[in-house]
């Protein structure tokens, strides 16, 4: 073979290589799935697994009714569309009483462990924290 011969294989030989890489970089990648207009971002410091997310971070959808409700709560209190409230985190929680660690005063509140969640929802350029119990039955505004 002659020299211009041995460049053209060497040419093919990388032009196959770099094809390979690129194909193989592609498929490393997940895909944003389709039709998700749903208007919520969990964790947003997340995108598409829980490596990394902070511990008791929520960052796989559908969300617990729960959050759902304290969503729905915050689009009541900020004066919008349900759609319109983003649930910008979501962490799972242990409240020190039934009154979610809020209780008042004058408030009796039982003195027991109750799971729940801690929700950031953000709507019309403000942000409020929710606090649930598990099921969504109690929600309370953290001040």
């Amino acid at each position: 073979m002659n020299n211009s011969a041995w460049i053209v294989v060497i040419v093919v030989l990388v032009l196959i290589g770099a094809g390979a890489w690129v194909f193989w970089e592609r498929s490393d990648t997940v895909p944003a799935p389709a039709g998700n207009n749903t208007n919520i971002i969990v964790n947003a410091t997340t995108t598409n697994s829980g490596e990394n997310a902070p511990p008791g971070s929520i960052h796989n959808l559908p969300l617990p009714a729960a959050v759902a409700a304290a969503r729905a709560r915050a689009a009541a209190d900020f004066g919008v569309n349900v759609d319109a409230a983003v649930v910008m985190s979501v962490f799972e929680r242990q409240w020190s009483d039934s009154c979610l660690g809020l209780g008042g005063i004058a408030e009796s509140c039982l003195q027991v462990i109750t799971p729940g969640y801690e929700v950031t929802v953000e709507a019309s350029g403000q942000t409020r924290v929710y606090r649930t119990n598990a099921d969504g039955s109690v929600i309370r505004e953290q001040q």
